[in-house]
């Protein structure tokens, strides 16, 4: 019995091994568009215009740290860098300023926002007719005439009251909000502005019923809601969009296979901790450099992914698999 599950295991493991060679389905994060291409460390700046401008930024970085693929750089931080240099936001909004700033602190973007207006309009009331069930005032009763009686929510019995269709008036009203937002990313590295956006954004309230003591929205959660949707509004051109790739993953060590298995199902930071220890141990394994660089591809970060390639390459010059990554790559930066 002991030999038939030893067999199963190597059968699996040699599969396995087999499948990693000839390639195997990965999910990838690219960016959004091709002008977006090494953008991946941003700095988001101060918030300006309306007294809830803050939002724009509490929304912005809340949404960037969920992608998994974009990195926030301090803010203060970058700041302190700006006045040492003599530099300010403003300066940086100016089409061809070539930061230092940026190559120094390797950040690649600049996020700047405003909130040019927030306005929650006066309540839209009305009244509308609509059928309900009304009671009679009288009770359901038997052939006999004996009223009916029915176990109520909490088991007691109770009466069955008779009701009826009828029209009756129905009082509503609606809460609106409109907001005006202008955001814009400045490509640090080179100097020029890439995605500029001026938004609009109106918010209507589902039907609040006065005769079913709905509850409405406060001002503070409309405010909440219409801001983050104008954010999500932008941060939609510049997210970046998960695809599905077949690539090979190089086996070998335990610490690669270990990496490996988290590759497989997209935890690409977890596989480059065990690539990173297979490093130390192996540095001049290029099987180790190439998954790094697959791991850098994987989270679209294309120059650090050609330089793990092209180590790899070196190390192991005939192996076609790291030339091919390295033209692949070559040829996705180019479009930057």
């Amino acid at each position: 019995m002991w030999r038939k599950i030893l067999a199963a295991v190597i059968l699996i493991i040699i599969g396995d091994f087999f499948s990693c060679s000839s390639g195997v389905k990965l999910q990838f994060q690219q960016p959004g568009q091709d002008h977006l291409i090494g953008i991946k460390r941003l700095v988001i700046a101060p918030c300006d215009g309306a007294d809830e401008a803050g939002l724009l930024c509490n929304f912005l970085t809340t949404l960037i740290k969920q992608t998994d693929y974009f990195e926030l750089f301090d803010s203060n931080k970058f700041s302190a860098a700006l006045e040492q240099e003599q530099l300010s936001y403003e300066k940086i909004k100016q089409a061809g300023l070539n930061s230092q700033v940026g190559k120094l602190l390797n950040v690649n973007g600049v996020i700047f926002s405003e909130l040019k207006s927030l306005e929650i309009s006066a309540d839209e009331q009305g009244v509308e007719k609509v059928e309900k069930n009304v009671w009679t005032g009288e009770y359901e009763r038997d052939a006999n005439g004996t009223i009916i009686e029915e176990l109520s929510p909490t088991g007691e019995k109770t009466k069955k009251k008779k009701y009826k269709h009828q029209l009756v008036d129905q009082h509503y009203r609606f809460r609106k909000a409109k907001i005006e937002a202008s955001f814009q990313l400045v490509n640090l590295q080179q100097g020029s502005s890439i995605v500029t956006r001026e938004l609009t954004e109106n918010y209507v309230s589902d039907k609040i019923i006065k005769e079913e003591n709905q509850k409405a929205p406060s001002d503070d959660e409309i405010k909440n809601t219409i801001a983050l949707n104008i954010v999500q509004k932008f941060f939609d051109e510049i997210a970046p969009k998960a695809i599905t790739v077949k690539r090979v993953i190089e086996m070998g060590t335990a610490l690669i296979d270990s990496g490996a298995i988290y590759a497989k199902t997209g935890q690409w930071n977890r596989a480059r901790e065990y690539w990173d220890q297979a490093q130390k141990v192996y540095p001049a394994d290029a099987r180790v450099l190439y998954n790094m660089g697959l791991a850098f591809e994987a989270q679209g970060d294309y120059k650090s992914a050609v330089i793990y390639y092209k180590k790899a390459s070196l190390l192991n010059p005939k192996k076609k698999l790291y030339q091919q990554a390295v033209q692949n790559l070559g040829n996705m930066w180019q479009k930057k």
